[in-house]
């Protein structure tokens, strides 16, 4: 059996634990709320991305988004973020805006994939506010993303954006280890607005958002586009260049089903299926599906399994950035194996929403 099917199978027993951390989050909140426990104000703006549940709703993109966004109106930004899966504890420099200073093992895969994407200095610290301090000193930061910080109370923030996935029901969700919540919904309540995210790759649950509606905050459907792939080894070269398209599209971004692109599909991420979908979504005929735990790390028994599969389906591998740089020891074995970037596609309205909640503009 699965990790996550002993998980769902067991998770009735651990209700009491999960009431038990809920009812500690929520004194946790309340303290930071009334002043009783103390949070840092940076000089800079700050703009938390997180969100509620363990993962899958696409904050990475959404960092890297806002990264480029700030850059290209000549603001100085940097990311701080935790690191997690990684070694270093910092507060260190991860990069300077030309790619990352070290390994996915030292830094982890998403601060790895934000080194190489992001093009603005990234900071690693277990310490947020360490992390805060260091990027005010060394870069003169004006704008600075908190990546993953919804938890995050130590750090005051100019605007707290929480993710929610399309096809969640937040309602029928328990606090972890009971269900996917790190803290009870009644949080959401501090935020300050909500993201509904991959609209357009799964099918939205018809209770989000008048759910969300409820807390009366500022919601933005945010959908995502993927592609177009590129080869996996180009991902550690730094070229990127895009691969001969393994799909050709029509007139509605869709390619027709009768010159279906046949592929192997695999990968390692909190909700999988919007992978999938959104590889349907762009006419490819999925021989193969494999869905790893979230923050898989892959190991050479994974890597001679999915070979296997390329071999009896006489199909190529295709897979996500997230994954892609867990894999730089494989790539050799692994080729041909594509890479389909995904990035979110924000509308001016969320843009102006970011702009006056930070209190700047495009006029600086």
């Amino acid at each position: 059996m699965k990790i996550e099917s002993l998980w769902q199978a067991l998770s009735p027993l651990f209700l009491p634990l999960g009431w038990g951390w809920g009812l500690f989050m929520r004194l946790r909140r309340s303290l930071y709320r009334r002043g009783l426990l103390g949070a840092y104000r940076p000089r800079a703006k700050v703009i938390s991305v997180g969100n509620l549940t363990l993962g899958g709703e696409g904050k990475t993109p959404l960092v890297v988004w806002l990264a480029h966004y700030f850059r290209r109106q000549g603001r100085s930004v940097a990311i701080v973020t935790r690191g997690y899966g990684g070694k270093l504890r910092g507060p260190v420099v991860a990069s300077r805006g030309e790619g990352p200073l070290f390994s996915p093992e030292k830094i982890g895969d998403e601060a790895f994939l934000l080194g190489l994407k992001a093009h603005v200095p990234l900071l690693i610290a277990k310490d947020r506010v360490a992390g805060i301090v260091y990027a005010q000193k060394e870069f003169a930061t004006e704008v600075i993303i908190l990546d993953d910080g919804f938890q995050h109370l130590r750090v005051e923030r100019d605007l707290d954006l929480v993710l929610v996935a399309a096809d969640q029901d937040l309602q029928q969700e328990k606090v972890f280890p009971a269900g996917r919540l790190r803290e009870p919904l009644s949080a959401l309540f501090q935020a300050q607005a909500f993201l509904i995210t991959k609209t357009n790759l799964v099918r939205e649950h018809p209770r989000l958002y008048p759910f969300l509606k409820g807390f009366s905050k500022p919601i933005f459907r945010l959908p995502y586009a993927m592609g177009p792939p590129y080869p996996l080894e180009s991902l550690f070269s730094g070229r990127g260049s895009p691969a001969v398209p393994l799909t050709r599209q029509d007139e509605r971004g869709q390619r027709p089903n009768k010159d279906a692109q046949e592929v192997v599909a695999f990968c390692g991420l909190g909700r999988a299926e919007g992978f999938f979908s959104g590889l349907r979504k762009l006419g490819c005929r999925l021989l193969a599906e494999v869905a790893f735990g979230d923050h898989h790390h892959y190991t050479p028994k994974d890597i001679k399994f999915l070979v296997s599969l390329r071999q009896k389906y006489v199909a190529p591998l295709v897979t996500t950035e997230k994954d892609a740089v867990k894999l730089r020891p494989f790539v050799r074995e692994l080729v041909p194996c594509y890479v389909f970037p995904l990035d979110p596609l924000p509308g001016v309205d969320f843009a102006k929403f970011v702009e006056n909640s930070l209190e700047i503009s495009s006029s600086g």
